[in-house]
């Protein structure tokens, strides 16, 4: 039991930092760059690392695929998501948000879990998001200081709470299930409580519109890892896949910035 509790408390700390990491930078790089840092896998990557120290690659891969799949659903999260926020308060919208990624992933629980599946799933999600992406969003104004320390611990001890927990029961959980739930938005729904607290509702509404394009890197993680699970070795792929995920991140947010700057 006090080994269990060790492995939460260590995954959960571990976790909760990159979430504080991004609630600190919020205010210096504005919502099209913190979009890009929150939809890089501080959820699903450490979470299949935790995994992968205790699975084999097999179990990694699958669990990978499933992740992969839930992109598509994790677009539908972030369009509710925005569009909820005109009307409703944080924890309304967020319950909205949350109705729509349940409905999603049931319907792709009842469907095979193999790679065209998850294509499908994600071409569908991409879709929806680009015909139902809002424009009419107010541009919002700089915040003129940064969220306290306090302030953004405790919801990155919330999200690692969270990744711990799955990662701590993915044996019995089951890669298929493992995968849904380390795909679950945690990080997500964890900077939009920090950001809208702190910063407000069209910084936060901003933040997570255009989260939905930069989540092509949240989903490189995810089927970089899909492949490389077995040639590679599972905590190898981890690491690998989220180093690819980081570079390519790096690229989205330098041509974010030259196309910010062009106009």
């Amino acid at each position: 039991m006090a080994l269990v509790v060790l492995s939460i408390l260590w995954k959960t700390l571990a976790t909760a930092a990159v979430i504080v990491v991004a609630g600190r930078l919020a205010r210096r790089l504005g919502p099209l760059l913190t979009s890009v840092l929150i939809t890089l896998p501080f959820n699903a990557g450490p979470g299949f690392f935790f995994v992968a120290l205790d699975q084999e690659p097999a179990f990694v891969a699958e669990g990978a695929l499933m992740a992969f799949a839930v992109t598509g659903v994790i677009l539908v999260y972030c369009t509710a998501w925005v569009h909820a926020a005109r009307r409703f308060n944080f924890v309304a919208t967020s319950l909205v948000a949350l109705s729509a990624w349940l409905g999603g992933v049931l319907v792709l629980d009842a469907l095979p879990a193999v790679l065209p599946v998850a294509l499908v799933s994600v071409a569908l999600g991409a879709a929806l998001a680009l015909m139902l992406r809002r424009r009419d969003i107010p541009k919002p104004e700089a915040p003129s200081v940064a969220a306290g320390w306090r302030f953004v611990i405790a919801r990155g001890l919330a999200a690692g709470i969270v990744v711990a927990s799955v990662a701590t029961a993915s044996p019995w959980l089951g890669p298929h299930w493992s995968g849904i739930l380390l795909a679950f938005p945690t990080t997500l729904l964890a900077s939009t409580w920090m950001l809208w607290g702190h910063y407000g509702r069209d910084f936060t509404a901003a933040t997570l519109n255009a989260a939905q394009p930069s989540l092509v890197v949240y989903a490189s993680f995810c089927l970089a890892l899909h492949w490389l699970a077995g040639p590679l070795g599972a905590v190898t792929a981890v690491v690998t896949a989220f180093a690819l995920s980081g570079f390519i991140a790096g690229v989205y947010a330098a041509v974010l910035m030259r196309i910010s700057r062009a106009r």
